[in-house]
Protein backbone atom coordinates (compact mmCIF):
# COMPACT_ATOMS: atom_id res chain seq x y z
CA UNK A 1 0.00 0.00 0.00
CA UNK A 2 1.58 3.33 -1.04
CA UNK A 3 0.26 5.74 1.19
CA UNK A 4 2.75 8.64 -0.42
CA UNK A 5 0.88 8.45 -3.50
CA UNK A 6 -2.40 9.17 -2.30
CA UNK A 7 -1.66 11.46 0.36
CA UNK A 8 -3.20 9.53 3.11
CA UNK A 9 -2.88 10.89 6.52
CA UNK A 10 -0.31 8.59 9.10
CA UNK A 11 -2.73 9.50 11.61
CA UNK A 12 -5.97 8.27 10.06
CA UNK A 13 -7.53 5.68 7.90
CA UNK A 14 -9.38 8.48 6.73
CA UNK A 15 -8.12 10.76 3.34
CA UNK A 16 -8.67 14.30 4.81
CA UNK A 17 -10.00 17.05 3.22
CA UNK A 18 -6.67 19.00 2.60
CA UNK A 19 -5.06 16.14 1.14
CA UNK A 20 -7.92 15.62 -1.20
CA UNK A 21 -8.05 18.72 -2.68
CA UNK A 22 -4.04 18.39 -2.72
CA UNK A 23 -3.68 15.55 -5.57
CA UNK A 24 -6.34 14.68 -8.15
CA UNK A 25 -4.82 10.88 -8.67
CA UNK A 26 -6.80 8.32 -7.48
CA UNK A 27 -4.92 5.24 -6.98
CA UNK A 28 -7.76 3.08 -6.57
CA UNK A 29 -9.45 3.65 -10.05
CA UNK A 30 -7.25 1.46 -12.20
CA UNK A 31 -8.16 -1.23 -9.68
CA UNK A 32 -11.58 -0.89 -9.54
CA UNK A 33 -11.37 -0.75 -13.61
CA UNK A 34 -9.58 -4.14 -13.63
CA UNK A 35 -12.13 -5.82 -11.44
CA UNK A 36 -14.72 -4.16 -13.77
CA UNK A 37 -13.61 -5.34 -16.84
CA UNK A 38 -13.35 -8.80 -15.51
CA UNK A 39 -16.32 -8.36 -14.44
CA UNK A 40 -17.89 -7.44 -17.61
CA UNK A 41 -15.90 -10.85 -19.55
CA UNK A 42 -18.56 -13.03 -17.04
CA UNK A 43 -21.25 -10.98 -18.40
CA UNK A 44 -20.96 -11.73 -21.75
CA UNK A 45 -20.46 -15.84 -21.29
CA UNK A 46 -23.68 -17.52 -20.09
CA UNK A 47 -22.50 -21.09 -20.50
CA UNK A 48 -21.13 -20.40 -17.08
CA UNK A 49 -24.45 -20.48 -14.66
CA UNK A 50 -21.86 -18.98 -11.89
CA UNK A 51 -21.24 -15.89 -14.05
CA UNK A 52 -25.46 -14.87 -13.85
CA UNK A 53 -24.66 -14.21 -10.09
CA UNK A 54 -22.23 -11.94 -10.64
CA UNK A 55 -24.18 -9.45 -12.49
CA UNK A 56 -20.95 -8.44 -14.14
CA UNK A 57 -22.76 -6.09 -17.01
CA UNK A 58 -22.91 -3.04 -13.71
CA UNK A 59 -19.46 -2.62 -13.96
CA UNK A 60 -19.69 -0.38 -16.76
CA UNK A 61 -22.62 1.63 -14.26
CA UNK A 62 -18.97 1.84 -12.32
CA UNK A 63 -17.28 3.13 -15.09
CA UNK A 64 -19.60 5.54 -16.30
CA UNK A 65 -19.76 7.06 -12.54
CA UNK A 66 -15.73 6.94 -12.49
CA UNK A 67 -16.04 9.38 -15.26
CA UNK A 68 -18.90 11.36 -14.46
CA UNK A 69 -16.71 12.10 -11.00
CA UNK A 70 -12.98 12.53 -12.67
CA UNK A 71 -14.31 14.62 -15.66
CA UNK A 72 -16.10 17.12 -13.09
CA UNK A 73 -13.24 17.16 -10.91
CA UNK A 74 -10.83 17.74 -13.33
CA UNK A 75 -12.93 20.82 -14.97
CA UNK A 76 -12.96 22.50 -11.53
CA UNK A 77 -9.92 21.99 -10.70
CA UNK A 78 -8.80 23.63 -13.65
CA UNK A 79 -11.72 26.61 -13.42
CA UNK A 80 -10.08 27.08 -9.44
CA UNK A 81 -6.55 27.29 -11.05
CA UNK A 82 -6.91 29.22 -14.32
CA UNK A 83 -10.18 31.43 -14.11
CA UNK A 84 -11.93 29.20 -17.01
CA UNK A 85 -12.65 25.61 -18.47
CA UNK A 86 -10.98 25.33 -21.74
CA UNK A 87 -13.77 23.43 -23.59
CA UNK A 88 -11.64 23.40 -27.36
CA UNK A 89 -8.36 21.31 -25.79
CA UNK A 90 -10.47 19.32 -23.22
CA UNK A 91 -12.17 17.98 -26.38
CA UNK A 92 -9.47 17.25 -28.61
CA UNK A 93 -7.79 15.25 -25.93
CA UNK A 94 -10.77 13.21 -25.21
CA UNK A 95 -11.40 13.04 -28.95
CA UNK A 96 -7.92 11.57 -29.44
CA UNK A 97 -7.91 9.38 -26.17
CA UNK A 98 -10.86 7.49 -27.35
CA UNK A 99 -11.78 7.70 -31.01
CA UNK A 100 -8.65 6.33 -32.73
CA UNK A 101 -8.45 2.98 -30.93
CA UNK A 102 -12.51 3.08 -31.29
CA UNK A 103 -11.95 3.13 -34.64
CA UNK A 104 -9.12 0.78 -35.64
CA UNK A 105 -11.46 -1.79 -33.14
CA UNK A 106 -14.18 -1.33 -35.38
CA UNK A 107 -11.83 -2.25 -38.81
CA UNK A 108 -10.97 -4.96 -36.37
CA UNK A 109 -13.95 -6.49 -36.02
CA UNK A 110 -14.83 -5.74 -39.67
CA UNK A 111 -11.81 -7.84 -40.80
CA UNK A 112 -12.65 -10.62 -38.75
CA UNK A 113 -16.32 -10.85 -39.64
CA UNK A 114 -15.00 -11.04 -43.38
CA UNK A 115 -11.95 -13.82 -42.54
CA UNK A 116 -13.31 -16.06 -39.52
CA UNK A 117 -17.08 -15.00 -38.42
CA UNK A 118 -19.38 -14.61 -41.57
CA UNK A 119 -22.39 -15.07 -39.85
CA UNK A 120 -21.55 -11.92 -37.83
CA UNK A 121 -20.88 -10.24 -41.25
CA UNK A 122 -24.45 -8.75 -42.18
CA UNK A 123 -25.62 -7.77 -38.66
CA UNK A 124 -22.20 -6.07 -38.02
CA UNK A 125 -22.17 -4.10 -41.67
CA UNK A 126 -25.58 -3.38 -41.53
CA UNK A 127 -25.16 -1.37 -38.14
CA UNK A 128 -22.11 0.06 -39.53
CA UNK A 129 -23.31 3.31 -40.33
CA UNK A 130 -24.35 3.86 -36.27
CA UNK A 131 -20.31 2.91 -35.27
CA UNK A 132 -19.07 5.24 -37.76
CA UNK A 133 -20.88 8.34 -37.16
CA UNK A 134 -20.50 7.60 -32.79
CA UNK A 135 -24.08 6.41 -32.48
CA UNK A 136 -23.65 3.41 -31.58
CA UNK A 137 -25.93 3.01 -28.20
CA UNK A 138 -28.61 3.37 -31.46
CA UNK A 139 -27.36 0.35 -33.42
CA UNK A 140 -29.28 -2.17 -30.92
CA UNK A 141 -33.35 -1.39 -32.05
CA UNK A 142 -32.89 -4.41 -34.12
CA UNK A 143 -31.44 -6.96 -32.57
CA UNK A 144 -27.49 -7.24 -31.37
CA UNK A 145 -24.12 -7.83 -32.89
CA UNK A 146 -20.45 -8.53 -32.34
CA UNK A 147 -20.01 -4.99 -31.87
CA UNK A 148 -22.71 -4.39 -29.50
CA UNK A 149 -20.84 -3.51 -26.41
CA UNK A 150 -19.77 -0.34 -27.98
CA UNK A 151 -22.95 1.63 -26.98
CA UNK A 152 -20.64 2.66 -23.96
CA UNK A 153 -18.41 4.92 -26.29
CA UNK A 154 -21.43 6.86 -27.80
CA UNK A 155 -22.80 7.44 -24.59
CA UNK A 156 -19.60 8.65 -23.18
CA UNK A 157 -18.73 10.88 -25.78
CA UNK A 158 -21.86 12.56 -25.77
CA UNK A 159 -20.90 13.39 -22.44
CA UNK A 160 -17.73 14.93 -22.98
CA UNK A 161 -20.19 16.90 -25.96
CA UNK A 162 -23.10 17.97 -23.82
CA UNK A 163 -21.45 18.53 -20.14
CA UNK A 164 -19.06 21.28 -20.41
CA UNK A 165 -21.17 23.69 -22.05
CA UNK A 166 -23.79 23.03 -20.23
CA UNK A 167 -22.83 22.76 -16.56
CA UNK A 168 -19.89 24.72 -17.04
CA UNK A 169 -20.03 27.32 -19.64
CA UNK A 170 -23.20 28.41 -18.65
CA UNK A 171 -23.34 28.31 -15.32
CA UNK A 172 -21.04 29.71 -12.68
CA UNK A 173 -22.78 29.55 -9.47
CA UNK A 174 -21.89 26.46 -7.87
CA UNK A 175 -25.10 25.71 -5.89
CA UNK A 176 -26.88 25.85 -9.06
CA UNK A 177 -24.53 23.93 -11.09
CA UNK A 178 -25.32 20.86 -8.59
CA UNK A 179 -28.84 21.48 -9.06
CA UNK A 180 -29.04 21.29 -12.65
CA UNK A 181 -27.02 18.27 -12.48
CA UNK A 182 -29.31 17.28 -10.08
CA UNK A 183 -32.64 17.79 -11.89
CA UNK A 184 -30.91 16.62 -15.20
CA UNK A 185 -30.56 13.06 -13.36
CA UNK A 186 -34.23 13.09 -12.12
CA UNK A 187 -35.48 13.40 -15.38
CA UNK A 188 -33.19 10.96 -16.91
CA UNK A 189 -34.15 8.37 -14.14
CA UNK A 190 -38.13 9.43 -15.05
CA UNK A 191 -37.92 8.77 -18.85
CA UNK A 192 -36.29 5.42 -17.41
CA UNK A 193 -35.18 4.15 -20.61
CA UNK A 194 -31.61 2.13 -20.54
CA UNK A 195 -29.40 5.25 -22.49
CA UNK A 196 -31.32 7.62 -20.56
CA UNK A 197 -30.44 5.64 -17.32
CA UNK A 198 -26.79 5.36 -18.05
CA UNK A 199 -26.77 9.02 -18.59
CA UNK A 200 -27.96 8.93 -15.04
CA UNK A 201 -24.93 7.36 -13.61
CA UNK A 202 -22.62 9.84 -15.21
CA UNK A 203 -23.95 12.34 -13.39
CA UNK A 204 -24.18 10.66 -10.03
CA UNK A 205 -20.36 10.71 -10.50
CA UNK A 206 -20.48 14.53 -11.63
CA UNK A 207 -22.53 15.03 -8.44
CA UNK A 208 -20.32 13.12 -6.51
CA UNK A 209 -17.23 15.42 -7.68
CA UNK A 210 -19.31 18.49 -6.83
CA UNK A 211 -20.22 17.42 -2.81
CA UNK A 212 -16.14 16.45 -2.58
CA UNK A 213 -15.10 19.89 -3.89
CA UNK A 214 -17.28 21.37 -1.14
CA UNK A 215 -15.99 21.03 2.92
CA UNK A 216 -19.51 20.32 3.71
CA UNK A 217 -20.21 17.99 1.08
CA UNK A 218 -16.89 16.27 2.20
CA UNK A 219 -17.71 15.73 5.51
CA UNK A 220 -21.02 14.49 5.10
CA UNK A 221 -19.32 11.48 2.84
CA UNK A 222 -16.84 11.11 4.98
CA UNK A 223 -19.65 10.42 7.83
CA UNK A 224 -21.49 7.58 5.23
CA UNK A 225 -18.49 6.23 4.50
CA UNK A 226 -16.88 5.80 7.81
CA UNK A 227 -17.94 2.16 8.32
CA UNK A 228 -15.96 -1.16 7.41
CA UNK A 229 -15.16 -2.30 4.35
CA UNK A 230 -17.44 -5.47 4.56
CA UNK A 231 -20.32 -2.35 4.12
CA UNK A 232 -20.32 -1.30 0.53
CA UNK A 233 -19.29 -4.87 -0.28
CA UNK A 234 -22.50 -5.44 1.32
CA UNK A 235 -24.41 -3.24 0.11
CA UNK A 236 -22.86 -4.46 -4.00
CA UNK A 237 -23.89 -8.21 -2.78
CA UNK A 238 -27.87 -6.78 -2.24
CA UNK A 239 -27.46 -4.97 -5.76
CA UNK A 240 -26.71 -8.29 -7.42
CA UNK A 241 -29.88 -10.43 -5.72
CA UNK A 242 -31.98 -7.82 -6.27
CA UNK A 243 -31.27 -7.72 -9.67
CA UNK A 244 -32.05 -11.36 -9.80
CA UNK A 245 -35.74 -10.27 -9.23
CA UNK A 246 -36.05 -6.58 -10.66
CA UNK A 247 -34.07 -4.42 -13.09
CA UNK A 248 -33.01 -1.39 -10.62
CA UNK A 249 -30.58 0.55 -12.53
CA UNK A 250 -31.09 3.95 -10.78
CA UNK A 251 -30.46 1.47 -7.31
CA UNK A 252 -26.92 0.51 -9.19
CA UNK A 253 -25.94 3.75 -9.74
CA UNK A 254 -26.32 4.82 -6.11
CA UNK A 255 -24.37 1.68 -5.23
CA UNK A 256 -21.54 2.58 -7.90
CA UNK A 257 -21.69 6.13 -6.36
CA UNK A 258 -20.93 4.93 -2.98
CA UNK A 259 -18.31 2.66 -3.94
CA UNK A 260 -16.46 4.89 -5.68
CA UNK A 261 -16.82 7.38 -2.79
CA UNK A 262 -15.71 4.77 -0.09
CA UNK A 263 -12.47 4.36 -2.78
CA UNK A 264 -11.47 7.43 -2.53
CA UNK A 265 -12.30 8.61 1.34
CA UNK A 266 -11.24 5.39 2.81
CA UNK A 267 -8.12 4.45 0.85
CA UNK A 268 -6.59 2.36 3.36
CA UNK A 269 -9.63 -0.02 3.60
CA UNK A 270 -8.93 -0.82 -0.13
CA UNK A 271 -5.56 0.10 -1.53
CA UNK A 272 -4.37 -3.47 -0.56
CA UNK A 273 -6.36 -4.99 -3.02
CA UNK A 274 -6.81 -2.18 -5.15
CA UNK A 275 -3.56 -1.41 -5.80
CA UNK A 276 -2.12 -4.73 -6.61
CA UNK A 277 -0.23 -4.54 -9.37
CA UNK A 278 -1.61 -7.31 -12.46
CA UNK A 279 -5.31 -5.60 -11.71
CA UNK A 280 -3.93 -1.85 -11.56
CA UNK A 281 -2.28 -3.11 -15.05
CA UNK A 282 -5.58 -4.42 -16.02
CA UNK A 283 -7.37 -1.06 -15.83
CA UNK A 284 -5.00 0.58 -17.56
CA UNK A 285 -5.65 -1.06 -20.25
CA UNK A 286 -8.91 -1.69 -19.75
CA UNK A 287 -10.26 0.83 -22.40
CA UNK A 288 -8.43 -1.52 -25.36
CA UNK A 289 -9.08 -4.97 -23.45
CA UNK A 290 -13.06 -3.40 -23.35
CA UNK A 291 -12.98 -2.98 -27.34
CA UNK A 292 -12.17 -6.42 -28.15
CA UNK A 293 -12.89 -8.54 -25.50
CA UNK A 294 -16.14 -9.30 -27.34
CA UNK A 295 -14.29 -10.63 -30.59
CA UNK A 296 -11.89 -12.64 -28.10
CA UNK A 297 -15.39 -14.10 -26.89
CA UNK A 298 -16.50 -15.05 -29.68
CA UNK A 299 -13.64 -16.40 -31.34
CA UNK A 300 -13.19 -18.40 -28.05
CA UNK A 301 -16.89 -19.94 -28.01
CA UNK A 302 -15.89 -21.15 -31.86
CA UNK A 303 -12.99 -22.96 -30.59
CA UNK A 304 -14.68 -24.93 -26.96
CA UNK A 305 -17.73 -24.07 -27.76
CA UNK A 306 -20.72 -22.13 -26.10
CA UNK A 307 -22.68 -25.33 -24.24
CA UNK A 308 -20.98 -25.87 -21.67
CA UNK A 309 -19.64 -24.43 -18.35
CA UNK A 310 -16.20 -26.11 -19.27
CA UNK A 311 -16.05 -24.54 -22.50
CA UNK A 312 -17.67 -20.93 -21.19
CA UNK A 313 -14.56 -21.08 -18.53
CA UNK A 314 -12.01 -21.89 -21.53
CA UNK A 315 -13.22 -19.24 -23.29
CA UNK A 316 -12.98 -16.70 -20.46
CA UNK A 317 -9.42 -17.66 -19.83
CA UNK A 318 -8.98 -17.65 -23.97
CA UNK A 319 -10.64 -14.52 -23.78
CA UNK A 320 -7.96 -12.55 -21.09
CA UNK A 321 -4.95 -14.60 -22.54
CA UNK A 322 -5.63 -13.02 -26.29
CA UNK A 323 -7.50 -9.72 -25.02
CA UNK A 324 -4.80 -8.43 -22.76
CA UNK A 325 -1.82 -8.65 -24.53
CA UNK A 326 -3.84 -7.39 -27.99
CA UNK A 327 -4.85 -4.36 -25.69
CA UNK A 328 -1.52 -3.66 -24.52
CA UNK A 329 -0.46 -3.08 -28.49
CA UNK A 330 -3.06 -1.07 -29.38
CA UNK A 331 -2.59 1.23 -26.42
CA UNK A 332 1.34 1.42 -27.96
CA UNK A 333 0.59 1.62 -31.41
CA UNK A 334 -2.91 3.64 -31.41
CA UNK A 335 -3.76 4.98 -28.01
CA UNK A 336 -0.80 6.63 -26.64
CA UNK A 337 0.33 8.19 -29.65
CA UNK A 338 -3.29 9.40 -29.89
CA UNK A 339 -2.89 11.10 -26.74
CA UNK A 340 0.57 12.70 -27.60
CA UNK A 341 -0.56 14.34 -30.56
CA UNK A 342 -3.91 15.38 -29.56
CA UNK A 343 -1.25 17.47 -26.77
CA UNK A 344 0.81 18.35 -29.76
CA UNK A 345 -2.30 20.07 -31.36
CA UNK A 346 -2.78 22.01 -28.51
CA UNK A 347 0.53 23.38 -27.69
CA UNK A 348 0.77 22.13 -24.54
CA UNK A 349 -2.42 24.24 -23.29
CA UNK A 350 -2.16 22.85 -19.86
CA UNK A 351 -5.46 21.21 -19.41
CA UNK A 352 -5.43 18.68 -17.21
CA UNK A 353 -5.73 15.13 -18.79
CA UNK A 354 -8.39 12.81 -17.71
CA UNK A 355 -6.96 9.19 -16.50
Amino acid sequence: MILEDTHLSRASNELRYDEYLASSHRPAFDGLRGIGFLLVITAHIPSVPLFSYLQGWTAVWLFFVISGYLVAMLLMREEQSTGRVAFGPFMIKRFFRIVPSYWVAILIYWLACVTMLPGDYESFTERLPYFLSFMPEYANANGYSIFTHSWTVGVELKFYLLLPPIVFLMIKNANWRFAVTAMMAVVLTAIGSFNAQSYCAILCGVMLAFALERPRGYALFAMLTRVPVIVPLAFVAAAFLMLRYTEQLTVIAVVATYLVAYCILQPAAVLQVLTWQPLVYLGQRSYGAYLLHFLAIRIGYLIFGNDTAIGGLLTACFCLAVTVPAAELMYRAIEKPGVDFGRRLINGTGSPVVR
